[in-house]
C-alpha cells in the first residue's frame, strides 16, 4: 500500500443518490450505519485519507473523514468523480432496479478502482431467480424459487406458507409471509412481479467474507439475524455476532466462489438448520452487509479495512488470515440496523 492513500465511501441512500426523493425509512438506517462504520474503520489505517459522501438534507456528520454533500441540484454521478481521483472506492448501495451494477459501470468508466464486485457478478447475485437456477445447477441447496405476478392468483402446487419478495430486492423490503395462495397483503399486490419461494425451517443467518482476484473467500465471521413478523412481513433488526453455536460449512465458500467477479465484500444469507444438519443458501450480498457494524465493533479498529485492501490488491496471503479466529474468540454483539449497539454478552451468555 503506498504511503498515503484516498478511499471514497460512496453510499448511494444517504450519500446523495437519492437526492430529491424520500428515504426508505430500513434503507436509509442501514445505509448511514454502514457508511459511518466503514468510513471510521478505513480512517483508522494509518496513511489512509477518507472521503464520504452525504446527502445534502442529511445533518452534518463529523468524523475523522472529509464529508462530500450531495444534492438535486448535482448530477448524480458527482460521486464518480470523486472516485476518479480517489484510489479506491467503497460502493454501498441496494441491487434494486440494478443501481449497484449502474454504479459499479459508472465507476470504471470514470476511472474509479473498485474495492467491490463487478457489474456482472452483481447481477448475477442480485438476481434472486438467476441466482437460484446457478446454485441449483451446481449442487447447492438453495429454496426452489417460482416467478410470480403478486396481482395474479399464485400458484397451488407450492408448498404453504411461502415467502414472496422482490426479485431484485435488498434486504428486508417488500418480503411477505404469505399463509396460503388466497391470502395475499395488497402491498405484496403492488409488485409488478417477485419471487415465490417455501417457508423452511432453521435459523435466519450470515456469513460474511472478503474475496480477492484469485477467487478464494475467506471467511471473517458467522452471525444471527434478528428477524421478525410483523403483519405478514419480515422486518430485519440487526443481528448477533459472532453466533458461538455456527460452524464454518464449506458450502458458504462454496457458493461464493462459484460466481466469477466477486471482490471485495461479500455477505451470504442463509438457514442454518440444527435438526436437519443442513445449511440453505437464500441469498448472496454482492456488496457491504449491515454485519460490517457489529464486525467492526469486535475487531480492533483498521484491521478489516487493512485486510479489506489487501484481499483485493491480492497481497493477503491465505496462511495469515486471522480475522475469523479473532471474531470466534470475542464476546457477543448485539447489533440494530441503525448501528446502535444493544449489548455486549460473554461467550457462554451467547449460547443461551
Amino acid at each position: 500500500m503506498k504511503t498515503w492513500i484516498t478511499v471514497l465511501v460512496a453510499e448511494w441512500v444517504t450519500g446523495g443518490g437519492m437526492a430529491g426523493a424520500d428515504l426508505p425509512p430500513s434503507w436509509a438506517a442501514e445505509g448511514s450505519a454502514m457508511r459511518r462504520a466503514i468510513a471510521s474503520d478505513f480512517a483508522s489505517v494509518p496513511g489512509v485519507h477518507v472521503l464520504m459522501t452525504l446527502d445534502a438534507r442529511l445533518p452534518d456528520e463529523p468524523g475523522p473523514w472529509t464529508t462530500l454533500r450531495i444534492g438535486c441540484e448535482q448530477e448524480s454521478t458527482e460521486w464518480a468523480r470523486h472516485a476518479a481521483e480517489s484510489d479506491w472506492t467503497v460502493l454501498i448501495a441496494p441491487e434494486t432496479g440494478g443501481t449497484l451494477a449502474d454504479c459499479s459501470r459508472t465507476l470504471a468508466l470514470r476511472g474509479g478502482r473498485s474495492l467491490g464486485s463487478t457489474p456482472e457478478a452483481i447481477e448475477l447475485a442480485g438476481d434472486k431467480l438467476r441466482l437460484a437456477a446457478h446454485l441449483s445447477e451446481r449442487g447447492i441447496r438453495t429454496p426452489v424459487s417460482r416467478r410470480v405476478v403478486p396481482s395474479r392468483p399464485l400458484p397451488s402446487d407450492v408448498s404453504y406458507p411461502a415467502v414472496l419478495k422482490p426479485i431484485d430486492g435488498a434486504g428486508s423490503l417488500d418480503t411477505f409471509l404469505i399463509p396460503e395462495p388466497a391470502l395475499v397483503p395488497d402491498d405484496a399486490k403492488a409488485l409488478p412481479e417477485a419471487i415465490l419461494q417455501p417457508y423452511l425451517p432453521g435459523i435466519p443467518s450470515s456469513a460474511t467474507f472478503l474475496i480477492g482476484p484469485e477467487n478464494k473467500a475467506r471467511l471473517i465471521g458467522i452471525g444471527r439475524q434478528r428477524m421478525e413478523i410483523q403483519e405478514g412481513r419480515f422486518v430485519y433488526r440487526g443481528g448477533i455476532l459472532p453466533d458461538h453455536e455456527a460452524s464454518p460449512a464449506p458450502v458458504l465458500a462454496q457458493a461464493v466462489e462459484s460466481i466469477p467477479g466477486l471482490r471485495g465484500w461479500v455477505g451470504v444469507d442463509f438457514l442454518r438448520d440444527e435438526d436437519n444438519k443442513t445449511v440453505t443458501i437464500l441469498e448472496i450480498n454482492p456488496r457491504p452487509t449491515t454485519s460490517i457494524v457489529g464486525l467492526a465493533r469486535i475487531l480492533p479498529p483498521g484491521l478489516l479495512a487493512k485486510a479489506w485492501i489487501d484481499t483485493v490488491e491480492g497481497t493477503h496471503a491465505q496462511a495469515d488470515w486471522p480475522l475469523e479466529a479473532i471474531v470466534r474468540s470475542k464476546n457477543s454483539v448485539t447489533f440494530d440496523t441503525d448501528g446502535t449497539i444493544d449489548r455486549m454478552r460473554e461467550r457462554e451468555a451467547s449460547r443461551d
